[in-house]
């Protein structure tokens, strides 16, 4: 079994393989006052880096528009944009600045609402969704940016049975740091629920209507919106519309009016029956909202996509794409899943094989001809399976 690259940095002269070391910390800041990148040793000479703060640490983050030059067993390295969705936004409406270590997020939705506005459609309709330049992200796309820098679109496995609730909402929170919106901290809008204990109830709420605040209505004055991110439990008829039951969050469901509800039906009907129809646990649902807080303390949501994930956290868009999930799963092989963020007009590859040398593009029902060699795409092989015939083997490990 191959294993991704441990990361190994050159800062200064001094090698850094755990940036969180207090060693480590010092060796960065001292780099960072002199304005020096750090080298990425997964490639000779070394791929150079940029220092940007997370919270109270010091990281190092891959540069803009360098992604291909790391080995694809690097978790810098990102697969190429001819296979994502990554590709149509990466430096048009996700802009990373190493000078101050920011980056800077376009939304295509609003974070506030002033006066009585009709309410959207459910964001990634697809008047929404595609959009024609990139430039802006939708609802979806963010949550699979975020998704993306989480790393939860990662997969080797050492992460078998490791990857809980509290796993994620660590990620998400760290993922957030240092994106901006309008200059604005994209982390003082984000909401996940922190993982729930019985014993530490009464803080956990403390914590939650404390993050809430900002989202509450008062008569006269501009509405602002939070982005919540949950694992949804249940969608049940409320006394006004609907409400959907998060996990972690007992007490305090998200209220959906039946306008709405009923534009999520139709508009993720795929997702919510794929939900549905699995077994218990099997199939998580997983909602990316924007809401504000009634006085009474509750959210009402204002726009909403929906994302379907394996009991690993691993998105999926399909019963075939879980399948290939699940069968690389139990091979033990390394991948990483591909995300649609905006969507696109070209089919999408479901996921790469990184334990492959090179990295093996894999696809389910790539339609033929669609380019002048169906063998390879963005310079890695392809691997295809036709859902009308059995699904080949996958490719073998260390080489095509």
């Amino acid at each position: 079994m191959t294993m991704p690259i441990p990361p190994t940095f050159d800062v200064a002269g001094s090698l850094v393989d755990d940036v969180h070391a207090a060693t480590a910390q010092q060796v960065l800041s001292r780099a960072k006052a002199a304005r020096l990148r750090p080298l990425c040793l997964c490639q000779s000479p070394g791929v150079e880096m940029y220092i940007a703060a997370a919270g109270h640490d010091l990281i190092v983050k891959r540069m803009p528009g360098t992604a291909g030059w790391h080995d694809h067993r690097c978790r810098s390295w990102l697969p190429p944009g001819e296979l994502s969705g990554y590709g149509a936004v990466a430096e048009r409406s996700i802009v990373d600045n190493p000078a101050d270590g920011t980056t800077a997020m376009r939304l295509g939705f609003s974070l506030s609402k002033a006066g009585n506005r009709a309410a959207p459609e459910p964001s990634d309709s697809l008047s929404n969704t595609v959009q024609a330049d990139g430039s802006k992200l939708s609802l979806r796309a963010v949550l699979h940016y975020l998704w993306d820098e989480a790393e939860l679109t990662s997969w080797h496995a050492a992460y078998a049975g490791h990857r809980s609730w509290a796993v994620v909402y660590r990620r998400l929170r760290a993922a957030v740091d240092g994106k901006l919106v309008r200059k604005n901290p994209l982390a003082a809008s984000l909401f996940v629920p922190e993982p729930f204990s019985a014993d530490r109830k009464t803080e956990i709420e403390q914590r939650r209507i404390k993050a809430w605040a900002p989202a509450r209505r008062q008569p006269g004055k501009t509405t602002k919106f939070l982005i919540g991110v949950g694992d949804i439990k249940a969608i049940e008829p409320a006394s006004h519309g609907f409400k959907m039951q998060v996990r972690h969050q007992p007490g305090h469901p998200w209220f959906l009016d039946e306008d709405l509800y009923r534009k999520l039906t139709k508009r993720f009907a795929t997702e919510l029956e794929l939900w549905q129809m699995a077994d218990p646990g099997e199939v998580r649902l997983v909602a990316v909202a924007t809401f504000s807080v009634s006085r009474a303390g509750y959210a009402n949501v204002e726009q909403l996509s929906l994302m379907t994930t394996d009991h690993n956290w691993l998105p999926f868009t399909s019963d075939a794409d879980r399948t290939l999930i699940a069968t690389a799963i139990e091979e033990e092989r390394c991948f990483r899943k591909v995300l649609s963020y905006n969507g696109s007009a070209t089919a999408l590859a479901s996921l790469v094989f990184t334990d492959t040398t090179p990295a093996i593009a894999a696809f389910i029902d790539r339609p033929a001809g669609e380019t002048d060699d169906d063998s390879s795409i963005a310079g890695l092989p392809v691997w295809n399976w036709r859902t009308d015939e059995d699904m080949p083997d996958l490719p073998s490990p260390l080489s095509w």
